[in-house]
């Protein structure tokens, strides 16, 4: 607890010099996979064009799934992972991202740590823009086709290994502008493709929040379908994006990402 409330002061802090030092528009990300949207919930939202985003992120053991997670029965743990999203046209965006996972070490079921990582992709099309009479409209999946298949190398049944943080959602987005603050409307509806993530499944969504004099920096409210979240992430001279959320108010997970413009 006391390292996670050490955390939330560094984040504070740093969100209180991106006051002082930003005043620049920063994408909206889905802060545990790099993928345009809210923290956990998926959006409708999109990168500019030609928008690239390398990160990485510190993932609460509350934050994860349960299977896959808990190696021989020793229950679940905090981790980091790593991504890298690309938006190459303004419809459609694509991600990579890595999750460092705990498993056995050449089989010895003494020797658990971090020796094995879960990989999957994802993918988002937006069909419909929003525009100003109706939301915008996308469709997207995180790990569509299963990239890894290594039970036998963590020491976890085949069953709990592939796939664990697949899903596929339809997602819709309005923002309105009041007195040149923007507010966000979003609501999706996800369903997972692992049964250890079904307290996730089906209607969720979210508000977010843009002062009009801090553009760069967006307040986050979502409902997982399980639980309410809270957060904020901050754009700090132009590049670097900082998030942070709470889960249920007391869960911390955040991280850090630089993103940029190649067109």
């Amino acid at each position: 607890m006391r390292k996670e409330e050490r955390g939330i002061g560094i984040f504070r802090w740093l969100f209180l010099w991106g006051f002082l030092l930003t005043g620049t528009f920063s994408a909206p990300a889905q802060q545990y996979t790099g993928m345009s949207g809210l923290i956990h919930v998926p959006s409708a939202d999109m990168d500019d064009a030609g928008e690239i985003r390398v990160g990485t992120h510190f993932l609460n053991k509350e934050f994860l799934p349960d299977a896959g997670f808990n190696p021989l029965g020793r229950g679940k743990y905090h981790t980091t992972n790593h991504y890298l999203s690309i938006t190459p046209f303004s419809w459609i965006e694509l991600g990579y991202t890595c999750t460092l996972q705990k498993g056995l070490k050449n089989g010895n079921k003494d020797d658990i740590g971090f020796y094995h990582k879960d990989r999957y992709f994802s993918v988002k099309i937006r069909p419909v823009k929003e525009d100003k009479w109706w939301p915008g409209i996308a469709v997207g999946s995180n790990d569509p086709v299963t990239t890894d298949n290594n039970a036998h190398e963590t020491g976890l049944p085949e069953k709990n290994k592939n796939q664990i943080f697949g899903n596929v959602y339809v997602a819709a987005t309005k923002h309105l502008d009041i007195e040149g603050h923007c507010i966000g409307f979003h609501l999706a509806y996800r369903k997972w493709k692992r049964s250890c993530n079904r307290k996730w499944n089906g209607p969720v969504g979210g508000i977010t929040f843009r002062p009009s004099f801090l553009k760069s920096l967006r307040a986050i409210a979502e409902y997982t379908g399980n639980e309410v979240n809270i957060g904020a992430d901050c754009l700090l001279w132009k590049h670097l994006l900082l998030q942070a959320s709470l889960q249920n108010g007391k869960y911390f997970s955040g991280g850090v990402c630089l993103q940029m413009n190649l067109f």
